[in-house]
C-alpha cells in the first residue's frame, strides 16, 4: 500500500550498507511503502549512483569499511543541488557524540539499530514529503520572482512608448532585459521577409547576419502557424521533420530550443520574435508563454507608432 503524498513521480531512494541482508531488509521495507530503491555497498558507490540517478532520498549506514557514513554523507552534501536531500543515517552507535557528528556533516536525521521498521517507515515517508515541500515552496518563490520580472519589463516598456521614443534603442533595450530574462543565448527579431533588425548574443555564440529569413524563421514551415498569431517551440532532441539545410543550420548554432513568435501589425505578419536557447533544453511554462505575446504585443504597437509618425 502506498503511504506516501501526492510527488510528481515515484521518489527513488538509495540505501547504502556494507551489509547485504540488511540492504536486503531495507529495500524489501522501503519498497511495501511505494518507493522505488537503488542500492549501494560501501560510500564510494554511494556517490557514484548518486551521480548516475539522482535519488530523492539516502539512507546511509554510518559505520563501514574504508569511506565511513559520516565521509559519505559529507561528500553528498558538498555536491551540487543536495541542499534539500534527505539523508538519514543508520548505525548501531547511539552515543551523543555519533549523533552530534552525523548532524555536523550534514545528516538530516538519524535512526539506530536495531531498527524498529514502523518508525522507520514513517521517517521515511515525513522526510520525503518534507523535502518535497520545501522544493515546491523555493520553486513557487523562484516563479514568484519571475513574473515580477516579467510584469517590469512589460512596464518599462509600456512607460517608454507613452513618450518619443527611437525604435532600435527600444528594441535593443527590451531584447537585452528579455534575453536576460529567460537566460537564453541569443535573442532577435527579423522583419518579414527582409533584414535582421536587431540581436542580441550572449560572448561567445554566433550571430545569425549571414542566414536566411527562411533559415531563421523556418517561415515556410510554419507559415500558416504565423499567420494564425501562433508561438512555435522547436526542441531539437526531439525528432523534428524539417529540411536537412534548416536541421544543419540549427545544429551549427548549437540550438537547444528554438522559440518564434511572430509580430503582427493590422492582422500582417511584420516580423518574427526568435529565442535561442543553446545551453540546455529551456521548458517555456503556460503562464510565460502569456507574458512573451504581451511583450511581442508592445513590440508591435511601438512598430505601429513608428510607421505612423513616418507618414
Amino acid at each position: 500500500m502506498k503511504t506516501y503524498p501526492i510527488f510528481d513521480k515515484i521518489p527513488l531512494v538509495l540505501v547504502v550498507d556494507d551489509d547485504r541482508a540488511m540492504r536486503g531488509l531495507l529495500k524489501v521495507a522501503i519498497e511495501s511503502q511505494g518507493y522505488q530503491v537503488i542500492d549501494a555497498k560501501n560510500g564510494e558507490e554511494c556517490l557514484n549512483k548518486y551521480g548516475q540517478f539522482q535519488p530523492d532520498m539516502v539512507l546511509l549506514d554510518a559505520i563501514m569499511p574504508d569511506m565511513d557514513g559520516f565521509t559519505c554523507c559529507q561528500q553528498l552534501r558538498s555536491l551540487p543541488d543536495t541542499h534539500y536531500l534527505p539523508i538519514l543515517m543508520i548505525t548501531a552507535l547511539d552515543d551523543q557524540e555519533s549523533i552530534e557528528r552525523a548532524f555536523a556533516v550534514g545528516a538530516t536525521d538519524y535512526i539506530t539499530k536495531p531498527i524498529y521498521w514502523t518508525v522507520l517507515s514513517q521517517r521515511v515517508n515525513y522526510l520525503l514529503s518534507t523535502s518535497q515541500a520545501l522544493k515546491q515552496l523555493d520553486h513557487l518563490k523562484l516563479q514568484g520572482d519571475r513574473q515580477e520580472k516579467w510584469q517590469q519589463l512589460s512596464q518599462k516598456m509600456t512607460q517608454k512608448l507613452q513618450h518619443p521614443f527611437e525604435i532600435k534603442s527600444l528594441l535593443k533595450d527590451s531584447l537585452g532585459e528579455l534575453r536576460n530574462l529567460v537566460d537564453a543565448e541569443r535573442v532577435g527579431l527579423y522583419q518579414g521577409q527582409g533584414s535582421l533588425v536587431v540581436e542580441i548574443i550572449k560572448k561567445g555564440y554566433p550571430s545569425v547576419k549571414s542566414l536566411s529569413w527562411d533559415k531563421i524563421t523556418l517561415f515556410e514551415n510554419y507559415r500558416t502557424s504565423y499567420q494564425n498569431d501562433e508561438m512555435v517551440i522547436i526542441e531539437l532532441s526531439e525528432s523534428l521533420n524539417l529540411p536537412g539545410d534548416a536541421l544543419e543550420c540549427f545544429e551549427q548554432l548549437t540550438i537547444q530550443t528554438a522559440m518564434m513568435l511572430p509580430i503582427l501589425k493590422e492582422g500582417e505578419i511584420w516580423g518574427i520574435l526568435w529565442i535561442h536557447h543553446c545551453q540546455n533544453t529551456y521548458i517555456w511554462e503556460s503562464w510565460e508563454k502569456e507574458r512573451l505575446s504581451c511583450v511581442a504585443d508592445l513590440l508591435a504597437i511601438a512598430v505601429s507608432v513608428i510607421d505612423f509618425r513616418s507618414r
